[in-house]
């Protein structure tokens, strides 16, 4: 196993203004108050710099994930590894890796086109996380495992068994579980684990999606703190895409959200911890303990 977790987002936003409003307002993430040449706004979860950095674009979408390495070692190796099997890799600069707080990181594209900074040496904030909305934590790290990264993100791939084989093949994800979503003929999702306990960092969809990404997860400690999100984004006059509910695969207690421009957020709680070496992958057929009833905007308007 290589990578070590799903360690930062770079999200492209029409309106940057109003995605940090959603980010502090109601998910309660920390503003990192991060100068940027390019006039890039950050968020914070935990000791790391950043886990999303929101960046004023044309159209709204997930420019890339950044996937942590934990050694130099284990990222030279991947690095190698992809470009072996013919993908591109692209070295990022000094100015480009500051930018990030790493120490180094490569740009390469996964079969179905999603774009992937792989990179190891983050250099942490020590500065207390704050947040606005009196979140006391995320859950971004486990006792003594480590980094459990940000939370989790599912990806679109059309070009499903090819990039489901570029993520467990050469980045050293492995599959948790296959999810054959009811009343979905055809579909077909995989969840993959980094090398710590979350049940799923990395999901594929095989499915293409206008923004880049099916949707982001965000966890934090308990129930309470769901249901203050809850009444947040209510407030907020956020767009709930789906109620409360409970998934099979990962347990996660969760509420999903619109964020401005239109990225689903999975906004949640309890979500399952598995041994990385020894979980044996699982077949679902169900996505629901219960809850979770979706409402797509102009699908059930």
């Amino acid at each position: 196993m290589a990578v070590a977790a799903s360690g930062y987002l770079r999200i492209g936003a029409t309106d940057v203004d109003a995605w940090m409003e959603f980010g502090t307002g109601v998910l309660g993430l920390m503003d990192a108050e991060r100068d940027d040449a390019n006039g890039a706004r950050y968020l914070r979860m935990d000791d790391h710099p950043f886990r999303m950095m929101i960046e004023a674009a044309d159209s709204d979408g997930l420019i890339a994930t950044g996937l942590e390495f934990a050694t130099e070692e284990d990222w030279q190796r991947c690095c190698a590894a992809v470009a072996n099997a013919g993908h591109a890799v692209t070295p990022g600069t000094n100015e480009e890796a500051k930018r990030r707080a790493v120490t180094a990181f490569a740009t390469t594209q996964d079969p179905s086109g999603n774009t992937i900074e792989l990179y190891w040496g983050r250099e942490l904030d020590y500065t207390p996380l704050v947040s606005p909305q009196g979140v006391p934590a995320f859950v971004t790290t486990y006792q003594q495992t480590g980094d459990l990264g940000f939370g989790h993100l599912v990806l679109p791939a059309a070009e499903f068994d090819a990039t489901s084989d570029f993520y467990t093949e050469i980045i050293g994800t492995g599959i948790t579980d296959v999810l054959y979503p009811p009343g979905m003929e055809g579909a077909k999702i995989h969840f993959m684990h980094a090398n710590n306990p979350r049940q799923h960092s990395v999901a594929l969809f095989n499915n293409p999606h206008p923004l880049g990404v099916v949707h982001i997860m965000v966890e934090v400690e308990n129930m309470d703190e769901v249901g203050r999100a809850m009444d947040r984004a209510k407030a907020a006059g956020s767009h709930f895409l789906a109620t409360l509910g409970r998934h099979i695969n990962d347990n996660m207690c969760s509420v999903y959200l619109l964020a401005p421009g239109g990225i689903a957020v999975e906004f949640g709680c309890e979500g399952l911890l598995i041994d990385p070496e020894t979980h044996v992958a699982t077949v679902s057929t169900e996505g629901d303990l219960w809850g979770h009833e979706y409402s797509f905007p102009g699908l059930n308007d």
